[in-house]
């Protein structure tokens, strides 16, 4: 991104544009009568969606997950590690 200036934007600029990208990767805005093109660089989160909907077997275990925590079960940490150990016997 070679002469690219990075700046800083007021909380209240970043919650409106953050509106506007929630669900587009790339817009078009009117600026003072000019286009402006808004494009979101890093995408994680629409990395780890995709994982999450191609993957069945963690769709279903992330599903199970928040039905448990509905249902007021959750563990402890030393509790999730030692689960995992146990079924994955490392």
């Amino acid at each position: 991104m070679g002469n690219v200036k990075k700046v800083s934007l007021d909380p209240s600029v970043q919650e409106s544009l953050w509106q506007l990208l929630q669900d587009q990767n790339d817009i078009v805005a009117n600026v003072m009568g000019r286009e402006v093109r808004l494009t979101v660089i890093n995408s994680d989160f629409d990395e780890i969606a995709n994982e999450i909907e191609s993957d069945p077997e963690l769709h279903e275990v992330l599903l199970a997950s928040e039905q448990d925590i509905k249902e007021g079960r959750t563990y402890t940490t030393q509790e999730a590690i030692e689960f995992i150990l146990k079924e994955h016997s490392l």
